[in-house]
């Protein structure tokens, strides 16, 4: 962006461009004062400069720099690089499972009961619909518990944000509808927009993030967190799986007459439409 808008940037200004591509990205992480210092310019020359750059002043161009570090430093393959050195050991297998097993410990360690509890009795409502939808590495998991969900509940439906018939499922969501959101980081900016829209009707969000949480917690009735870094690149979901694992026992516990009644005419019903002697999956 700075090497592209270069001809348009008066001399002082190319100064403090010249100091932030030299100290990428530590120079613009200090103050606007001690950038001006470091590029030998006034502050209101840094103001102008952040201004041309589209920005409506220094706190939002340092944001949206943060951010661009953190898609960086965050994505898959930054992470395979800085792991590309680390030793296997001798047991790899009983290593990341140990591993796996910490961060659902971890889990239940720093859970909140509050938001656990919020989204059980948000979802345990069978008088309002609820709908399921997750990003691209997080949408699996909005099916799998919509799949269980739909075993003791009615009206449950996932939705896949990134496609443009996600629109048209927001005329179905209205007020105290519940909207389950998986969301983790490198945020998905369609996954947060559907949220946002869907709250503004009134429907009540239940967010699945990390620890470093989505946009959508801003927002969100509860919000479950989970811890995500393990020795692999990519950011586990075990966590993830298990909360939606305990939130379903929890609402079979919670009711159980429903649940059993919902299940029996279910399974009526597949028996019916099954031919004799096949088998019947749930």
């Amino acid at each position: 962006m700075l090497a592209d808008q270069a001809a348009g940037f008066t001399t002082s200004e190319l100064k403090v461009v010249e100091t932030l591509l030299a100290s990428y990205p530590s120079a613009a992480l200090t103050s606007i004062s001690n950038l001006a210092g470091q590029a030998g310019v006034s502050d209101p020359t840094v103001y102008r400069l952040v201004v041309k750059l589209g920005f409506d002043g220094y706190p939002s161009f340092q944001r949206a720099l943060l951010a661009e570090v953190d898609e960086a430093m965050n994505s898959p393959l930054s992470r395979l690089g800085a792991r590309c050195d680390t030793a296997l050991g001798e047991d790899f297998q009983k290593g990341s499972l140990t591993s796996l097993a910490m961060s659902v410990e971890r889990v239940a360690q720093h859970a909140s009961q509050e938001d656990f509890n919020t989204a059980v009795e948000l979802l345990g409502n069978a008088r309002s619909a609820v709908f399921c939808t997750g990003g691209r590495s997080s949408l699996f998991l909005a099916s799998r518990l919509a799949s269980h969900l739909t075993h003791i509940r009615p009206k449950v439906r996932l939705v896949e944000p990134a496609l443009e018939r996600a629109n048209e499922v927001l005329v179905d969501i209205g007020p105290n509808d519940a909207l389950v959101v998986f969301d983790y980081r490198r945020y998905q900016k369609s996954v947060i927009d559907f949220a946002a829209a869907a709250h503004r009707q009134g429907a009540r969000i239940i967010l699945f993030t990390d620890e470093w949480k989505s946009p959508v917690a801003s927002f969100a009735t509860a919000t479950l967190s989970s811890f995500v870094q393990t020795g692999s690149p990519f950011d586990t979901k075990v966590p993830a799986l298990a909360q939606c694992e305990t939130l379903i026992a929890a609402l079979i516990a919670r009711f159980p007459e429903e649940a059993k009644r919902r299940l029996e005419a279910i399974e009526a019903v597949r028996r019916s439409a099954t031919p004799e002697g096949a088998s019947i999956d749930f």
